[in-house]
């Protein structure tokens, strides 16, 4: 059965250069890539890629290629042509088997995905509960910081107005004190002004009653004079 040759698989004349043969299997890597967005919904692109493949790994080794040449070589009284005389690499039983393992690999790449995306979602979920929970913590931790800081104001607080009180109060016991010794010292200094008053007046009234003796008696002595013309009382 007469099939597409590796040379026309990469688009190339059985002459090619090696370079040519490299460049066209870039050029044809690329186009059949079954990643591309435009191959993902074509089956038979990744049986492009891989006869791609194999006809490039062949043609680019030079004792495979002589090999090749040999193979499908044939002369015929019109010229050289070339046919396949093995049986063809794609067999449609290759092509049902690997058909199978794309299925089958694609079914083992989208559970992975699913995994991976359930792996993902649940660890974020993780996360975002552990940040919660590390928020809760901080927000708790923060609380008890400022109620500890309040209570330490209210004590502090507390202890002010008491110390306060308790110089006002001492303020005031002093004060009173000081009171009643300035209210004592005038007490005893009007007691002193008092008694010295009164001696100073019962001083005065003696000296007064003195000299009123000696006024009487020198009067007396006058009248006895001039009566008896001799003072005895002088």
């Amino acid at each position: 059965m007469t099939t597409r040759t590796l040379y026309e698989i990469l688009e190339l004349s059985n002459n090619a250069s090696p370079e040519a043969i490299r460049s066209a299997y870039e050029r044809l890597s690329v186009k059949f890539d079954p990643d591309r967005p435009e191959n993902a919904q074509n089956p038979d692109t990744r049986v492009q890629a891989d006869a791609v493949k194999e006809a490039f790994l062949t043609l680019n080794n030079p004792q495979k290629r002589a090999q090749y040449d040999k193979s499908i070589a044939v002369r015929s009284p019109s010229g050289l042509q070339y046919v396949e005389l093995s049986e063809p690499f794609w067999t449609f039983p290759k092509v049902a088997v690997l058909a199978l393992v794309v299925v089958v690999g694609s079914g083992f790449y989208f559970r992975h995905k699913q995994t991976e995306t359930r792996i993902a979602a649940e660890t974020a979920i993780a996360e975002a509960k552990a940040h919660e929970e590390a928020e809760k913590a901080r927000a708790a931790t923060e609380q008890a910081r400022l109620e500890n800081q309040r209570q330490q104001q209210e004590r502090y607080a507390e202890d002010q107005a008491r110390r306060e009180r308790d110089a006002a109060l001492r303020q005031y016991s002093y004060s009173s004190q000081q009171s009643q010794q300035s209210m004592a010292i005038r007490e005893r200094q009007e007691q002193q002004r008092a008694e010295n008053q009164r001696r100073l007046e019962e001083s005065r009234a003696q000296m007064a009653a003195q000299q009123q003796l000696a006024r009487d008696r020198a009067e007396l002595c006058r009248i006895e004079r001039e009566r008896y013309g001799r003072a005895s009382s002088c």
